[in-house]
């Protein structure tokens, strides 16, 4: 239905439905828009659930039975019926005669109504649709009431169907309505009008607060939880850049629908074009409510993109209820993840997160551990200074080692300076038989400490035999102190 260009993800789907029914047949039973497999129900959340019990509403399809061992060319079949643009009204029709022509001997369609070959003198057999008793051709009155998409219903406008909503009645007439209206958003979805997307959510959801508990809040409830899918409201958060206007009423609309708002909203921000509207998307995001829940959830995912974007989110939202699961990423196996957590827990800036980057500075990875040195090195205490120094005498990467020389200048403290200073004289016994490099970025690290002993040291480095450490000192004294001085 949405990825019909997909093979690859196709062709795993059609594997793994192959190995589950080679363990047995399989009836998949649409009810009050929840789908039963084998008599157990399906949780909506998961991924084409909703898109099944829709799909199986709008062709008039109660039970799909499916015996065990089917072939793929079957199961492919099915899932290609299923899929297929539905003839509202048609009692089943349509799916009888797909099925009939797959020739498959394996699967079995029980539609609304039974469907018959009808001979006409004017045409061959039609497949119509006939009650129990066989003397209409209209269906049962004792099947079930399903909605159903007709040509005249996706002419009306959403402001009408929510009026018609507004007079109705009687909680059946209200059901029904609401019915009408997922029909409609989806359809509208279908074919790209988005904006009908969000004028039906909203006016669902506006009117939903305005009611008490009782049968008609629980028929809106239900609505609104079959309408929480993610193409759906991802067509309600595409439109906040889009028009700006309605940024408000899309803003409600995922509010109310919790995690999955959140989750859509947070998937157009991962992929938003510009700079422009990721800015106004993440504006919504941090207002909701089930935002930081959400983020949370994703740090568990399999896809480490998935993680790092969640955390770098959070940490942009500083979102301190996520410090525990943010701390315990930095035990991740992907070191992107590693370094977006720390990027993030600096932005918390809490004990526990400060505590969790001091801990990076020592990480596997030169590119954490360097993420985690400029981070630290935007405290200018002595703990930064101690594990610092601690560090560059430990470390083996010199890309590393220098980024943790000039994150000690920043740092500036005394211990800082003294240390410096041994590491950019030529006698220091850790640089003695390191190259001229590490002691020029010692010199360029005390002109960023900028204080009486570091500037004094300069002005001697400034006179010494190397020629390198020589200018590099007589340089950071001419952009650092005053031409006065």
């Amino acid at each position: 239905m949405h990825e019909f260009g997909n093979v690859d993800e196709q062709k795993m789907s059609l594997r793994a439905l192959v190995t589950v029914n080679k363990n047995g047949s399989i009836v998949l039973v649409a009810q009050d828009w929840q789908v039963f497999c084998n008599d157990q129900p399906v949780p909506g959340a998961l991924t084409g659930v909703l898109d099944v019990a829709s799909q199986m509403a709008a062709h008039s399809l109660l039970k799909l039975e499916i015996a065990a061992g089917s072939s793929p060319a079957d199961l492919l079949g099915i899932a290609r019926i299923v899929a297929s643009d539905a003839s509202p009204g048609d009692g089943g029709a349509q799916v009888t005669q797909k099925l009939a022509a797959l020739g498959a001997k394996t699967l079995k369609f029980t539609t609304v109504a039974p469907v018959v070959a009808a001979v006409s003198a004017e045409g061959p057999a039609l497949p119509v649709p006939i009650n129990d008793g066989g003397t209409s051709g209209a269906a049962s009155d004792a099947a079930p009431s399903l909605s159903q998409l007709t040509p005249e219903m996706s002419r009306v406008s959403p402001e009408e169907l929510l009026a018609s909503l507004d007079s109705a009645k009687t909680s059946d007439a209200c059901t029904k309505a609401l019915d009408d209206l997922v029909l409609v958003a989806e359809h509208s979805l279908r074919i790209g009008k988005t904006a009908s997307v969000g004028d039906i959510l909203h006016g669902i959801v506006i009117r939903d607060a305005k009611l008490a508990d009782g049968e008609l809040k629980r028929a809106y409830v239900l609505t609104i939880r079959r309408m929480s899918k993610p193409a759906l409201l991802r067509a309600v958060a595409s439109l906040i850049p889009k028009m700006p206007a309605r940024k408000q009423y899309c803003y409600e609309v995922l509010e109310r629908t919790g995690e999955d708002g959140a989750d859509a909203l947070i998937e157009l921000i991962t992929q938003a074009p510009t700079a422009d509207d990721r800015k106004t998307l993440f504006e919504v995001l941090r207002e909701l409510r089930d935002a930081v829940p959400a983020l949370t959830r994703m740090l568990g995912d399999s896809r480490w993109f998935v993680v790092r974007n969640a955390a770098d989110l959070l940490g942009e939202m500083v979102a301190t209820d996520a410090e525990g699961a943010l701390v315990a990423l930095l035990r991740h196996s992907d070191d992107r993840v590693r370094r977006s957590a720390t990027n993030a827990l600096l932005r918390l800036g809490t004990p526990a997160a400060i505590k969790g980057i001091y801990d990076a500075v020592s990480d596997s990875s030169p590119e954490v551990r360097m993420q985690a040195t400029a981070a630290i090195a935007t405290r200018k205490d002595r703990r930064t200074s101690t594990t610092l120094i601690r560090a560059i005498e430990e470390e083996q990467d010199e890309g590393v080692q220098v980024a943790m020389i000039t994150a000690l200048g920043k740092v500036g403290t005394p211990d800082a300076v003294q240390k410096l200073i041994k590491m950019a004289q030529s006698e220091g016994r850790l640089f003695r038989k390191k190259t001229k490099s590490f002691r020029v970025a010692a010199v360029q690290a005390l002109g960023e400490a900028k204080t009486p002993a570091a500037l004094a040291a300069l002005r001697e480095l400034a006179t010494g035999k190397d020629k390198d450490v020589r200018d590099t000192a007589t340089r950071v004294l001419h952009a650092r102190v005053p031409t006065s001085q």
